[in-house]
């Protein structure tokens, strides 16, 4: 009897003995591993979904551990050592891919060895829809646009890692080689896309002009952006949207954009399906300076035109002229953007888009010294002729700058006609001064493209018919040796002339004989009339000499056009017209 009580009294601790024996038997049988976690492998196994469709993710991952004949070893527990990734790798991709409507909760469970591990996660745009109703892929409570049918993108992959396996008792390392098998399953449910409309109004009254940019955040990992065009404030998207969750932005011409609305859940078949957004604007000011190409000093007295990039926004054009200084500036210009205009430059994109004040970079301008220069003659009740002297440089030096100069004995010398060359070196180019015997430093600022200065004749008439002699008939003599001049010339730091001449010869039909020589220009400093007791009198054919004003020497500076009139009985317009820049 004693004994019985005996064991039973001490039972509890027998077993209690043996149940600690057997613990720390198994405490002195566990295995601690030593391996690198494979953490491109499952970023790989979670990778970011692409399709618009996307609604859930599913995966599992399963360590198999083999030992160095490839026998599989019983290592239970083994997942416990990559869990702690799996699951922050499990929530990370919940956070981001589904980051809104994420109505099913993240779930994750391991087998009972530890060996294996699943999880996953979705998002519910509908009535809660569960995680099983997207995988058997049927809810009456969906609409009918979207589809029962639920497919899904199936990834399975291996690989290996080598690390070693540690004894607990022996403390022995055992080299093993832990193998993953992962996979991966995107569900996808079908959507037909649907249109959007909208409007963008300005607070200003002007017509927004620009994009409106649907950024799209989820669900999936790859977002995205649809563009539609704002035309006259209205844009409507040609292709259809998805549903999902979305950024609003308004994109300006200039590649700038601001946000109309941090947040929308677009769905096609509900609401919205018209948009309208307010753009709030502001008024400021551009600024910039023209800085010729090559010499890097301010062009001055330059126009510049600010215009809008949308004609459509109905913003008006402004208009500067360039101070000493080649500067200029428009203030009160409505928020947007707008090209800078001028001469002699490409346009440039000033984007009024973030601040209310822009400074743009130096405006590089070429300077335009290439002309067509045209002659119209016209003496009432007797001629008309029109010429052209093509392709002319005009230019003259900037302030400091002095012309390049030219000896002409010591080009005479040299023999070779063909390369005329400054006492720089250089080769001879406008403007250039010379010394003339008699005449004295003379500087050239113009001079057409050919060598001899004869025009191109546009047309010659006459405006005269003597009933008893018949009709006149001119003609111009483009020979070398016959009066035809064109340059813009200087003598001994006087007054700059213009120098046109051409020879205008007369006959009549009948007797075809040369009737009159007219020398019609601008060389004389008084004016001629023709041969007293013909029927030119009263017909000048040398008009004054003109001499260039100050503003209009800045005209040909900045390459612009040049105008002018001579008149008496007859009249001589001379038209300058810039050619464009190469």
């Amino acid at each position: 009897m004693q004994e019985t009580k005996f064991i039973k009294k001490y039972s509890y601790l027998i077993v209690l003995f043996f149940v600690s024996i057997t613990f720390a038997q198994n405490r002195a049988d566990m295995r601690s591993i030593d391996v690198d976690i494979p953490t491109a492998f499952f970023n790989e196994m979670f990778r970011s979904p692409t399709d618009k469709h996307l609604v859930a993710w599913s995966g599992g991952l399963k360590v198999i551990v083999k030992n160095q004949e490839g026998k599989e070893i019983q290592v239970e527990g083994v997942i416990k050592y990559f869990e702690d990734y799996l699951n922050s790798e499990l929530t990370n991709l919940g956070r981001r891919q589904f980051k809104y409507n994420l109505n099913t909760p993240i779930k994750r469970v391991s087998s009972p060895d530890k060996k294996s591990w699943a999880g996953h996660c979705g998002y519910d745009p509908y009535h809660n829809v569960t995680f099983n109703d997207i995988k058997n892929g049927a809810n009456p409570q969906w609409p009918a646009e979207i589809t029962s049918e639920v497919w899904g993108l199936n990834l399975s992959k291996k690989t290996v890692k080598q690390g070693t396996l540690t004894n607990g008792k022996t403390g022995i390392k055992e080299a093993v080689s832990f193998y993953f098998n992962a996979n991966s399953i995107y569900y996808y449910h079908k959507i037909k896309p649907q249109d959007l409309k909208g409007k963008i109004n300005r607070d200003d009254n002007y017509k927004a002009c620009g994009k409106v940019g649907m950024y799209r955040l989820g669900p999936g990992h790859s977002r995205f952006k649809r563009y539609a065009e704002v035309e006259a404030g209205e844009f409507n998207f040609d292709k259809r949207l998805f549903l999902g969750d979305y950024q609003v932005q308004y994109l300006w011409p200039d590649g700038t954009f601001q946000v109309l609305e941090e947040y929308i859940v677009y769905d096609p078949f509900g609401n919205p399906v018209e948009l309208e957004y307010e753009l709030k604007t502001f008024v400021g000011k551009i600024s910039g300076t023209l800085v010729h190409e090559e010499t890097k000093k301010p062009v001055k007295n330059q126009k510049v035109t600010l215009k809008p990039v949308c004609e459509a926004s109905e913003i008006p054009e402004k208009e500067k002229k360039t101070d000493g200084e080649g500067k200029f500036e428009f203030t009160e210009v409505p928020n947007g953007v707008y090209y800078v205009v001028t001469k002699g430059a490409p346009d440039t994109m000033a984007g009024l888009t973030k601040d209310p004040a822009l400074r743009l970079r130096e405006i590089e301008v070429k300077q335009n010294s290439k002309y067509d220069i045209y002659a119209t003659y016209t003496a009432y009740g007797f001629a008309k002729a029109e010429l052209v002297w093509r392709n002319a440089t005009i230019k003259f030096p900037e302030e400091g700058e002095s012309p390049q100069l030219f000896d002409m004995m010591a080009f005479r010398n040299s023999g070779d006609y063909d390369n005329p060359t400054g006492t720089d070196g250089e080769p001879l180019k406008i403007p250039y001064t010379t010394v003339v015997p008699g005449i004295g430093k003379q500087t050239l600022y113009a001079w057409p493209e050919s060598e001899t200065a004869t025009p191109e004749v546009i047309s010659v008439r006459s405006l005269v018919h003597d009933k008893t002699k018949g009709m006149i008939k001119f003609m111009v003599d483009l020979e070398e040796d016959a009066l035809n001049t064109c340059n813009i010339s200087q003598d001994n730091n006087g007054p700059i002339y213009l120098d046109i001449g051409f020879d205008l010869n007369g006959a009549y039909d009948a007797g075809k004989d040369l009737w009159m020589q007219v020398e019609v220009g601008t060389r004389e400093d008084k004016v001629w009339n023709a041969m007293r007791g013909n029927s030119l009198n009263g017909h000048p054919l040398s008009f004054k000499r003109y001499h260039f004003k100050n503003d209009e020497i800045e005209k040909f500076k900045n390459g612009e056009a040049l105008e002018i009139f001579l008149t008496g009985q007859a009249t001589l317009k001379i038209e300058f017209r810039p050619l464009e820049n190469e």
